[in-house]
């Protein structure tokens, strides 16, 4: 009896391709797994695991390769909370500098929305409809 999950089995589990277990895999985010006699690949219970972790980090924003420092680092030694804690503050930050900026960006498209329906258009509006030549 084998233990643990043949790639196919593994990435129906944890609901991932099973292309996206070899690339994990090479690019060190998960184990290479064992083998088995035939030469199948064998994935263990903690790469199920891992998989979940990975799939969570992925969905709160963090990159691939965030995700493999903080993998390397837990093997290394382990993680502090406030250490966790503080790179989720960085996310937050970055994050709430991202959602300033596109809404700079909604509110710039808004105005343009709005100058190019004004019934009196500005100067430099009507200036670049002539140039795209669209009519007003």
């Amino acid at each position: 009896m084998k233990e643990g999950y043949l790639r196919g089995e593994i990435a129906k589990k944890a609901n991932v391709n099973a292309e996206t277990l070899r690339y994990y895999e090479k690019h060190g985010l998960i184990p290479s797994p064992m083998r088995t006699d035939s030469g199948y690949r064998l994935y263990s219970e903690e790469v199920l695991h891992l998989l979940a972790f990975i799939k969570n980090a992925k969905s709160c924003g963090f990159t691939l390769k965030e995700i493999n420092k903080a993998l390397t680092q837990s093997e290394a030694s382990h993680i502090r909370i406030e250490d966790f804690v503080n790179v989720i503050e960085r996310k937050i930050d970055s994050l709430n500098r991202e959602i300033a900026a596109r809404e700079r960006t909604k509110q710039l498209l808004s105005d343009l929305k709005s100058s190019l329906q004004a019934a009196e258009k500005h100067p430099e509006v009507q200036e670049v409809l002539q140039i795209l030549n669209i009519n007003s």
